[in-house]
């Protein structure tokens, strides 16, 4: 949220922060510029204050459909290619204070060059050791952040409703392939409004043991194997993404698959139920380590080294990127908030006996626990 950058700004003596955009929309940029729909310019946001646009005269209204205050480059700087000169009158032009920070994704050669020519001219740049405080500002969603994440889920839920019926035809006996399951989630993807940013996860057998495989697209579906879907669009217009996760099978479900898919599922649950605003987000990566350690898989904390059992972290934060924070990594130290967007997933994969089962929702954090965005049951059954 604006309010959290706000705090941070004040923690660390920050006046002024700039955020880029050289040629390709970033989510940094995007968050603070209200996504802006151009293709250069600079997102400036100075202490307590709503922020601001600088771009050029070609997008002058595109940033202007923003609702922010724009002002153009040529207009600060006759040689607006200057980057040094335009932003030093940039930030006297704004106001900017005394200490100035960049952040965004940047052309390390060029802005290590401005950041010394503006200390030069007299501005503090403030050196962030590797904290992106544009990144921990977006953790917390505010009200508009939510309508569209929740809209994103409401139409992946679609889809995902799609696949279903398509699988239960294949088990009445069409034939069907995985990618006839993926050409159908792309094509309603698309007609949607949402854009696939990544290839969808449909993988089935062995593949469905490997958590990222995104599948063999020739296969074949098969009956009595675990069938991952792994879906997370993101909103062609605003950039949110949204993440779910379910396991199917199709046929005879095998007394070992419902064994599994049962224990991931009460992993998931109780994460679930224990999750509150005001926790370390690596309590919850432990309690399910320790959920499953105590039925005898191995996990990431007792075997890092094995590809059998429950082998990557609890979730992860979801916004303008898909992975966001918090980081549930035993690592970290980030903290469960309020009004973060976060997914829990664990899984169980054994990829030599062709099993492998995750199950995912992504959740808003609440006053008191946390709240799904799906609305789709867990079970096997299609």
């Amino acid at each position: 949220m604006l309010i959290d950058l706000d705090r941070l700004m004040r923690e660390r003596a920050i006046d002024t922060v700039i955020v880029p955009m050289h040629g390709a929309m970033h989510s940094s940029f995007r968050w603070l510029s209200r996504a802006a729909k151009i293709t250069r310019g600079y997102a400036v946001k100075r202490l307590d204050r709503e922020p601001v646009l600088v771009t050029y005269p070609m997008e002058r209204e595109e940033a202007l459909a923003t609702g922010l205050t724009v002002h153009l480059a040529h207009e600060l700087c006759s040689k607006p290619d200057d980057f040094e000169e335009l932003y030093a009158n940039m930030l006297r032009e704004l106001g900017s204070g005394e200490s100035v920070a960049i952040f965004g994704n940047v052309p390390f050669h060029l802005y290590l060059g401005i950041a010394e020519g503006l200390e030069r001219r007299g501005w503090r740049v403030y050196r962030a050791d590797g904290e992106d405080l544009i990144q921990l500002a977006r953790k917390r969603k505010d009200p508009r952040e939510l309508a569209i994440i929740r809209s994103v889920g409401e139409r992946t839920e679609q889809v995902v409703d799609g696949v279903r019926a398509l699988l239960r035809e294949a088990e009445g006996g069409r034939a069907m392939t995985i990618g006839d399951l993926k050409a159908f989630v792309s094509q309603e993807i698309a007609r949607l409004g949402m854009i696939e940013d990544h290839e969808t996860i449909v993988s089935q057998g062995r593949d469905a043991g490997v958590p990222h495989s995104r599948g063999d697209a020739s296969a074949p579906l098969r009956l009595s194997v675990p069938l991952v879907l792994d879906i997370f669009p993101v909103d062609k217009s605003s950039g949110y993404f949204f993440d779910l996760t379910r396991t199917f099978c199709i046929g005879p479900i095998p007394e070992e698959l419902a064994r599994i898919h049962g224990l991931v599922l009460e992993a998931f649950q109780r994460a679930r139920d224990a999750m509150r605003p005001g926790t370390p987000a690596a309590s919850y990566q432990a309690l399910v380590c320790d959920f499953f350690e105590s039925h005898g898989f191995p996990t990431h904390r007792s075997d890092p080294k094995s590809f059998d059992g429950y082998v990557h972290g609890l979730g992860h934060g979801v916004g303008l990127d898909i992975h966001e924070k918090p980081s549930f990594a035993l690592s970290q130290q980030d903290a469960v908030e309020e009004g973060d967007v976060l997914t829990i997933e664990p899984g169980l994969y054994f990829p030599g006996r062709e099993l492998g089962v995750r199950i995912e929702d992504t959740f808003v954090v609440t006053a008191d626990g946390v709240e799904t965005l799906c609305r789709g049951d867990y079970g096997l059954r299609p």
